[in-house]
């Protein structure tokens, strides 16, 4: 039976051995909604750099500035910064709280 992402666990044999692959069964529709990827040509906009769970450390309308922290990511037992290359106002916050995310997704929109 295929998961609530619409994944479906199928037996294949690899180099001689039986392996579980994950695949999309296409016959299910899935209610994921899909996270917003940044566009790296708009300059306000902050990307994770990497998949892991980000924790927003502005809110919308803060002030901030060029190489200010807005978030940090956690991933494999390590903490980052993520930090916005443009000066402005919070416009928007792309995440809700702690959140886990992919690498690419948007988390901050800095105006």
């Amino acid at each position: 039976e295929p998961d609530e992402l619409g994944m479906r666990t199928v037996l294949g044999t690899v180099n001689g051995q039986l392996r579980p692959v994950q695949v999309r069964d296409r016959t299910v529709e899935a209610d994921v909604v899909a996270a917003e990827k940044a566009d790296p040509s708009v300059p306000g906009q902050v990307a994770a750099p990497f998949a892991g769970v980000v924790t927003p450390q502005v809110a919308e309308g803060d002030e901030v500035a060029a190489g200010d922290v807005v978030a940090t990511i956690e991933a494999m037992k390590m903490e980052a910064s993520i930090t916005t290359s443009q000066a402005g106002t919070v416009s928007r916050l792309a995440i809700g709280g702690r959140q886990q995310v992919e690498g690419g997704d948007l988390l901050v929109v800095v105006g």
